[in-house]
């Protein structure tokens, strides 16, 4: 029995009060993450404002998106297809397959495939667009097949959307390993895959293009979509293999590129065998693929991003850097011979600096991660020798859960966005430096 006397029961009384707000916000935020996790991707913008409303505080909203959304063991297994339709209606067509001892409590490897021979109609059901699928499946990951036509090649905008859409569409429901998704690719598949090396790296850990070669993204006649800049490259492995008598694209034709990105220091594993366009060497590399990939998991705060870009609708961020202006009059040589405006960074992090190099941009916003970023302490920012940004940067739960919808990556999130206006800067030390943080 208790005896404490009635001063000790009012006291306890008192403090059990006092947390019932709390206990009843606490319990508002879980309804309304519940509410978040189970929406759409179209729906989770007015979900999270239901989740901010609840009114938790940065740590305790850091600490449930971290952990993530529950994930059920009834989740249909095997091979799944699925169409998708954008905003305009035009479907697209995918199969995947989940591993039929999956479990929800481990976290899956996902790897897309991309097929070749795209210079055809859509696709009908059937998933007919990639032949022998099987022997590519396994009960180690998630194995997921998307479809190209003529009308949405694999380096176009449609297909960069409808990639990302697939992946947030299966996060809805497995338990994705984020920085463990990887793109390959076989010859217009394998072409594709550079394309997303050179122009949107974010979500993939790696890059597998099998018998395909990136000159092709280089023909005006390919449509691809923008300037492919070789120095965004740099920022992801690559495991190419190419057929040493292939009639499209001969080992030796792909030879200089690989130097070239050797000589950049690009981590790139080439493999070379004596067939041709085809994949009669998979038995042989299978086990390779398998070892690179398993050796090079996604870093989702890397300590060096190189970017570069000619527009900020798109193609404009590398993880925590995104390029939102660029500096009138300085251009790039564009496919068709006209010139079009760049800009190029070279961002560097380390505990609570950061430094940038830059050519050709105007603003640019940095995402800061309480993983990475010690919210309690200075920030100090550099950008071309000048110190653009020196003090406390607050956390906000909204910056948290805007960018937990955009990316749906427990292992990203960012607590605050560091805007820098660096012409505004440029060439007056000492002055403001027109920083925004959002």
């Amino acid at each position: 029995m208790w005896r404490g006397g009635w001063g000790g029961v009012a006291a306890m009384a008192l403090v059990l009060g006092a947390s019932l707000p709390a206990q009843a916000q606490s319990r508002d935020a879980d309804r309304a993450l519940e509410r978040f996790w189970r929406a759409s991707a179209k729906e989770r913008d007015a979900r999270a404002d239901e989740v901010l409303a609840a009114g938790l505080p940065f740590d305790s909203l850091h600490a449930r998106l971290t952990a993530g959304r529950p994930y059920s063991k009834r989740v249909p297994k095997g091979r799944r297809e699925e169409v998708r339709k954008d905003p305009d209606g035009m479907p697209f067509r995918y199969f995947f397959v989940v591993p039929e001892s999956y479990d929800p409590a481990k976290r899956y490897p996902v790897r897309f495939f991309l097929h070749g021979n795209i210079n055809r109609a859509a696709p009908e059901k059937g998933g007919g667009w990639w032949p022998e699928w099987e022997r590519l499946a396994s009960d180690d990951y998630i194995a997921v097949f998307p479809s190209s036509w003529t009308g949405a090649r694999w380096w176009q905008a449609k297909q960069v959307d409808n990639l990302r859409a697939i992946l947030a569409t299966l996060k809805e429901t497995y338990n994705v390993d984020e920085n463990r998704v990887v793109l390959a690719g076989v010859s217009d598949g394998g072409t594709g895959t550079w394309f997303y090396g050179f122009r949107d790296i974010t979500p993939w850990a790696s890059f597998l293009p099998f018998i395909g070669h990136p000159v092709v993204l280089l023909d005006p006649l390919a449509r691809a979509d923008g300037t492919m800049f070789a120095d965004n490259l740099a920022n992801r492995p690559f495991f190419v293999v190419s057929g040493e008598t292939d009639h499209l694209y001969p080992a030796p034709d792909v030879v200089p590129w690989i130097e070239a990105l050797e000589a950049a220091e690009v981590d790139v594993v080439f493999r070379t065998h004596p067939g041709g366009h085809d994949m009669t060497w998979w038995p042989d590399e299978a086990a390779n693929v398998d070892t690179f990939i398993a050796a090079r998991p996604r870093d989702p705060h890397p300590d060096r991003i190189v970017w570069v870009t000619e527009r900020t609708d798109r193609y404009n961020r590398a993880h925590w850097v995104v390029i939102d202006e660029l500096v009138d009059g300085v251009a790039e040589p564009g496919g068709d011979g006209t010139e079009s405006a760049r800009g190029r960074v070279i961002a560097k992090g380390s505990d609570n600096t950061i430094i940038l190099e830059t050519e050709g941009i105007a603003r640019l916003r940095l995402l800061l991660s309480p993983s990475e970023h010690d919210f309690s302490k200075p920030l100090r920012v550099e950008a071309d020798g000048q110190v653009v940004f020196e003090g406390v940067v607050e956390p906000d739960p909204a910056v948290l859960l805007r960018w937990a919808t955009v990316d749906d990556d427990r292992t990203m999130l960012y607590g605050a966005e560091l805007e820098l206006d660096l012409q505004r800067n440029a060439g007056e030390p000492g002055h403001d430096p027109g920083v925004g943080r959002r």
